[in-house]
């Protein structure tokens, strides 16, 4: 049975952290909004679960506050969540080795001792970062760059493991333009790594006097989780979220609006019309809907390759793990085929009260671009792996007291060459349907911060075009 239609001004699909914010903020701004999400639940994979006394991030884990967009939003959700930040043990970071945990150097004693990389490697690394050359091709690498700069076995060790702990992806592939476009404009300019440091660090300091002070800085969380932010978010909108709701059909309306075409879980049918349509859902579903909005975008997302990963949430008693687990964990490179782990995060150590008293909470995560069969292994097949190398490497000697496997198929989009044509001739196609809107993290960033940031600047647009004043709270602050 069809229900009566409702008519909204905006009608935003996916209740990940790029939907929840845009929607957020439209309400805000007084524009007559709905927020779809096909789960149960709000939150895409920022979500937080307590069980046993341990908080369960059930995807990301922490924030590094780095964009004026995403702190404008925390201040405005001030009254409903308390940001936390992390224990300064977090500052320590671990790569794993042949065998061994080496701690990342953080300062010229540290470097030249180092046990990740050989003699040579140590010279070729620090002689690059006081002089090496400066990027010239309109597109390279990641490892391209990094081994350009500060040497093959820096690039190996160093460099594959860090970006493997933010995009699960394989730095041979990955483009840095496209992946960090302020690391590449520093590539492009500066012939010395050591220098242009320096320059920036005297530049901000005499820029200090007048400017706006950063709230938060490092890493931080919140109280109760980063689900605790998107769960925040969802009770502000209140009744404008339709969640447990699939969309099976999105259409272009003869009036120049648009028509969505629900099935809540009881199988009942909604139809909402809408003046514009937001779609903030992973590329895939995005290119699914754009069949019907937009033929001829529709192929584009789905030609943006992702990584599939699982994150295993184990709880030991203390005195089960001999290793003391001061600091944030370790990540792994990709030239460590045999080691089965991308990397484990030591929660508790981070932010202590994701663990009851005299109880430790490891996040560990399989899968990605090395190890992409990982996926087709059941969570009891997992387990004995992922136990395996923790043994090995953290002197576990126990069971875990607390089992909680995530599985994220094709979650993380890979940046290769052309992403930023791709997203550029995206934009231009879906431009041509008025009222028409793309927000998620296939186009411009995988972070949170770069999330927000878009699903920001799209509210803003709509507002404006609504002809809505901007909240008086800052909630549009200019970046």
């Amino acid at each position: 049975m069809v229900m009566a239609e409702t008519v909204r001004d905006v009608v935003v699909i996916g209740g990940g952290i790029s939907g929840l914010t845009c929607a957020w903020l439209l309400q805000r701004a007084g524009v007559d909004v709905s927020l779809v999400e096909a789960e149960s639940e709000v939150g895409g994979c920022t979500r937080t679960h307590r069980r046993d006394g341990f908080l369960l991030e059930k995807g990301p884990f922490n924030i590094i506050v780095r964009d004026p967009t995403f702190e404008s939003l925390l201040e405005a959700m001030s009254d409903e969540v308390n940001v936390v930040s992390a224990s300064r043990a977090a500052r320590v970071r671990y790569i794993y080795r042949r065998g061994r945990l080496h701690p990342v150097p953080t300062n010229p004693v540290a470097l030249m001792t180092t046990g990740l990389l050989g003699f040579g490697g140590r010279c070729r690394l620090l002689s690059g970062m006081f002089f090496s050359g400066r990027g010239g091709r309109p597109e390279e690498t990641i490892e391209q760059v990094a081994t350009r700069r500060v040497g093959r076995q820096a690039s190996d060790a160093i460099v594959s493991a860090a970006i493997s702990g933010i995009f699960a992806g394989d730095i041979r592939r990955l483009n840095l333009d496209a992946c960090f476009p302020t690391v590449a404009r520093i590539d492009a300019e500066a012939r010395s790594l050591i220098g242009y440091g320096l320059r920036s660090a005297f530049g901000a300091m005499r820029k200090k006097k007048g400017a706006r002070r950063r709230r938060w800085r490092g890493l931080v969380s919140i109280d109760g989780g980063l689900g605790a932010l998107t769960s925040a978010l969802g009770r502000g909108l209140g009744r404008d979220v339709l969640s447990g709701c699939l969309v099976k059909e999105a259409t272009a309306a003869n009036d120049g609006g648009y028509s969505v075409v629900l099935e809540a879980g009881d199988g009942a049918t909604r139809v909402l019309r809408c003046r514009r349509l937001v779609l903030g859902t992973s590329a895939l579903e995005a290119s699914r809907m754009l069949e019907s909005l937009a033929p001829e975008a529709s192929a584009i997302p789905a030609s943006i390759e992702s990584s599939s990963l699982s994150v295993l949430n184990l709880g030991f008693r203390r005195s089960d793990i001999g290793h003391p687990l001061e600091g944030f964990g370790f990540l792994v490179p990709h030239n460590e085929p045999d080691f089965p782990l991308m990397g484990v995060l030591w929660a508790d150590s981070i932010f202590p009260h994701h663990a009851p008293p005299d109880h430790r909470l490891l996040r560990v995560f399989i899968g990605g671009a090395h190890h992409p069969e990982a996926m087709e292994r059941s969570d009891d097949e997992m387990l004995p792996i992922a136990m395996d190398a923790l043994r090995g490497v953290l002197d576990v000697k126990g069971d875990p007291v607390l089992v909680d496997v995530c599985r994220y198929p094709a979650a993380i989009p890979q940046y290769y060459f052309g992403h930023r044509e791709k997203i550029e001739n995206l934009r231009a196609a879906v431009a041509k349907r008025p009222g028409l809107h793309l927000i998620g993290n296939y186009l411009e960033g995988v972070s949170l911060n770069d999330c927000v940031r878009v699903a920001t600047q799209t509210a803003q647009e709509i507002a404006e075009a609504n002809g809505r004043a901007q909240p008086d709270n800052g909630s549009f602050r200019e970046t």
